[in-house]
């Protein structure tokens, strides 16, 4: 299988200046991180808030820079690219963002908001605008007659249609989904993961699905990322396969069951999530780990594959 994607090692540093009353500080805000993503295929990044998905995000479309690592797309190495190169690039690797409210410009039409590619891109559509327009509405399943309303005008369900309408204009092979469900009602979110299912099986796209909800992570992706305070600590290669990382199993005991005869009492974690700039030696999760060792608080695990499925633990479940 042929990778669109290839990271590794990636890492983003943040620095805080010092000052008269304060000492300088920096965070890995992404701490090494390896993974591919094969054409066709949906990778799911799940973790708590704060541990570094949407950086990550950011990072894979140079949004930002890394500090260190390296990035393929489609074989070509991205951090060789300038600034120009990279917006060419980009019309093949688009992303949704996790706010629709605050995605698409509030002055702008929805028909403006969807043609603004082509703009970015000095391209011209292959058909008139208001068509271009109207076949984009139709894919996400929009009608085509709110071309001419403004973003007030529409639900947060249908804006968040207008940001994969807009992202798809140029017909790109990648799509980074920053949490697109996050901010939508329960029945509208289920409409919106439908369609992406839908626009995958019909352009044969490829997504890479930022979430903090395990159980829709493991519904929709054909592969898990499970990240803490910046670093990737399992690899699931199957949703299916059951958790070895001891904070990947504390993610899935916690998802909510609407049967309630499959629900069960759950166990919250102890202890603090320490800080991004001061993280302690050894496992950043070893103080809110049941099964943490003399050896988690020295040694940091190293991410190691067994069969595939990869966990970074000296004493996984």
């Amino acid at each position: 299988m042929t990778n669109l994607l290839e990271v590794r090692n990636l890492s983003k540093q943040f620095k805080s200046p010092g000052g008269p009353f304060r000492k300088a500080r920096a965070m890995h805000a992404v701490n090494d991180v390896s993974f591919d993503l094969p054409k066709g295929r949906v990778v799911g990044v799940v973790g708590e808030s704060g541990c570094g998905k949407s950086t990550l995000a950011r990072l894979i479309l140079r949004l930002i820079e890394p500090t260190d690592g390296t990035l393929r797309f489609d074989g070509e190495d991205l951090r060789a690219k300038s600034p120009a190169q990279m917006r060419k690039l980009r019309a093949n690797m688009q992303m949704v963002f996790q706010d629709p409210y605050s995605a698409i410009d509030p002055r702008y039409t929805i028909s403006r908001a969807v043609m603004e590619p082509f703009v970015v891109q000095d391209r011209k559509p292959a058909s008139k605008p208001e068509e271009e327009v109207a076949a984009l509405l139709r894919m996400v399943g929009l009608d085509p007659g709110l071309a001419s309303s403004f973003p007030h005008q529409i639900s947060g369900g249908q804006k968040q249609r207008v940001g994969i309408a807009r992202a798809l204009a140029l017909r790109p092979q990648l799509l980074v989904l920053d949490e697109p469900t996050a901010s939508l009602d329960v029945s509208v979110q289920a409409q919106i993961i439908s369609l992406l299912e839908q626009l995958r099986d019909d352009l044969g796209l490829t997504y890479l699905f930022i979430s903090h909800d395990l159980s829709l992570v493991r519904y929709f992706c054909d592969e898990i990322l499970v990240m803490y305070l910046g670093r990737v600590v399992e690899a699931l290669p199957d949703t299916d396969l059951p958790a070895r990382h001891p904070y990947t199993a504390t993610l899935m005991d916690s998802t909510f069951a609407p049967d309630p005869k499959l629900r069960r009492i759950i166990t919250p974690l102890e202890g603090e999530v320490p800080s991004p700039f001061d993280l302690p030696p050894g496992c950043a999760f070893a103080d809110r780990c049941p099964r943490a060792a003399a050896i988690c608080r020295t040694e940091t695990p190293v991410l190691s594959s067994d069969g595939g499925h990869a966990v970074a633990c000296h004493n996984p479940i």
